[in-house]
């Protein structure tokens, strides 16, 4: 499910013929889940991109299955019925396919490779999607730099300090730089600063000397960063101001994925 720059969530442009309502009705209840807490009528209505007399015939329904909770002030939360569902799916659901799948899709609208980065004692590349056009480069899985690596930012930037800084110093020492602890406290800030400020973290990568990369965080239901998602590709293909098309279904993708891992709302919604 997308959405567009109001917030607005919309559903796929082309596909198989299906049944409307049903769509309009998940629109429905991703724009309470959208939150922050109980949802005014009007702003699910806004959200959802339907009347707001449409959406009360909705949530009517919603409200009698247990789906939806109305506390009787025209404010709406996710019901019982639908956690229970929920926790069914959470069970059965198989995170790494649909990670996969995700970076596969992405990799397919963007044309450009497509690498998704996971946490272990340092950036580990967990899947990896070559480019579909273009120059395609021969990116393997496994650790990865966090200094060089975009992806590498952006967990520099959300993971505890405790966890980041001694991979830091490794790799600066590996470089022949020895530095104090307050030096590599500096440059852990200027690097979190970088992504928090812009949303996402840009990398001329030294291991491929003319291309950049682009990693925004994928947030798990804690709200802790769970993956890096990456899109890498040599600087003349990949336009990394925010405006870029490239940049906005990066980050479109990462907002999906997040509120499918059960992220909260404040982490993928806007």
């Amino acid at each position: 499910m997308a959405s567009n720059q109001a917030g607005i969530l919309t559903p796929p442009a082309s596909g198989p013929r299906g049944i409307q309502s049903i769509e309009i009705g998940y629109r429905i209840l991703v724009a309470i889940q959208m939150g922050p807490g109980a949802v005014a009528l009007k702003d699910i209505a806004a959200r959802a991109g339907v009347a707001p007399s449409a959406a009360h015939n909705y949530l009517v329904s919603f409200v009698r299955t247990g789906m939806v909770k109305s506390d009787g002030r025209g404010l709406y939360r996710l019901g019982p019925s639908l956690a229970a569902l929920g926790m069914t799916a959470a069970r059965d659901v198989d995170h790494f396919e649909l990670v996969r799948v995700a970076a596969v899709e992405l990799a397919e609208e963007t044309g450009l490779g497509v690498a998704v980065v996971i946490w272990s004692n340092g950036p580990v590349i967990l899947i990896n999607q070559a480019a579909v056009r273009g120059r395609i480069f021969d990116l393997r899985n496994g650790p990865v730099e966090m200094l060089h690596t975009a992806a590498g930012h952006v967990f520099a930037a959300y993971l505890p300090a405790s966890a980041v800084l001694p991979v830091l110093v490794r790799e600066l020492e590996t470089d022949g730089l020895a530095v104090t602890q307050a030096e590599a406290q500096a440059r852990l800030e200027r690097i979190r600063r970088a992504v928090i400020d812009r949303g996402y973290s840009v990398v001329e990568l030294r291991t491929l000397p003319t291309y950049v990369a682009v990693s925004v965080p994928i947030w798990n239901t804690h709200g802790e960063v769970a993956y890096g998602l990456t899109i890498t590709a040599p600087m003349s293909m990949l336009d990394t101001s925010p405006g870029s098309v490239q940049i906005r279904a990066l980050r479109e993708k990462g907002r999906e994925l997040s509120r499918l891992l059960g992220a909260p709302a404040e982490r993928w919604a806007g």
